[in-house]
C-alpha cells in the first residue's frame, strides 16, 4: 500500500511539472489581432503599412484581406538571409487568409516551429507582396512599447522554484495519507489487547 502511494505521488508531481511551465508559456505571451488590407482600391499598398506591436515577444495573428482590384496579392516575409519564410497569398478581390506567428524581438519570429532573423526595414520587421515589391508594396512590424527580451534563465527559475513548490506540498499531502492509510490498516493500532498483554501501556 505504502508502494502505491509513494508511486501516486511522484506521478502527481511529474504531471504538474510537465503541464505547468507549457501553461504559464502560453499565458505569459500576449497576443494581438489585426486585419491588414492589401491593395484598398485600386493600390499598390497594405493599409496599415506600419503595425506597431505594445511589446515583445507578443503573438501576431494577421488576417490578410485582398480589397483591391490591381489583382493578386501577399503578405510576406523573408529572412535575413534572402529566403521565404512566410507567404499568405489572397489571388481575388475580398479572398481572406490568417497567419499566426510569434515575434520574439525588433527582428526575431518563430513560425512554423521555426525561429529566424527576419528581413529588416526602418528597425522593425519587413512585410511586402511578392509581385508588387518593386512598386513600393511593403510594410513594417515595429515595437512601439518596451521591449522585453526573452529571458530564459529567469523562466527556468520561476518554473523551478513552483515546480519546487507544488512537489512538497504533494509529498507533504500523501505522507498525511500514507500514515492514515497505514494506521487504518494496522492490527497495532486496532486491537489494544497486544500492548496490554505486553504490559506495554
Amino acid at each position: 500500500m505504502r508502494a502505491v502511494s509513494i508511486f501516486f505521488a511522484l506521478a502527481l508531481v511529474m504531471a504538474l511539472t510537465l503541464v505547468l511551465p507549457a501553461n504559464a508559456r502560453a499565458a505569459d505571451t500576449p497576443k494581438l489581432i489585426l486585419t491588414v488590407e492589401a491593395g484598398p482600391g485600386a493600390t499598390f499598398v497594405f493599409t496599415p503599412a506600419r503595425i506597431v506591436l505594445p511589446q515583445v515577444p507578443i503573438i501576431l495573428n494577421v488576417t490578410v484581406w485582398n480589397s483591391g482590384t490591381t489583382g493578386p496579392h501577399t503578405f510576406s516575409i523573408r529572412d535575413s538571409g534572402g529566403t521565404l519564410k512566410i507567404d499568405v497569398q489572397v489571388p481575388a478581390l475580398n479572398d481572406r487568409a490568417q497567419v499566426e506567428f510569434a515575434v520574439n524581438s525588433t527582428n526575431e519570429i518563430y513560425y512554423n516551429g521555426e525561429l529566424f532573423q527576419a528581413e529588416a526595414l526602418g528597425g522593425g520587421i519587413k512585410f511586402f507582396c511578392v509581385p508588387h515589391e518593386t512598386m513600393g508594396m511593403v510594410g513594417s512590424i515595429v515595437v512601439g512599447g518596451t521591449t522585453t527580451a526573452p529571458s530564459e534563465n529567469l523562466g527556468i527559475f520561476l518554473r523551478a522554484y513552483w515546480i519546487g513548490l507544488i512537489g512538497l506540498a504533494a509529498m507533504l499531502v500523501w505522507i498525511g495519507i500514507t500514515y492514515y492509510i497505514i494506521r487504518s490498516s494496522s492490527t497495532h493500532f486496532r486491537d489494544q489487547r497486544q500492548h496490554l498483554r505486553r504490559g506495554l501501556p
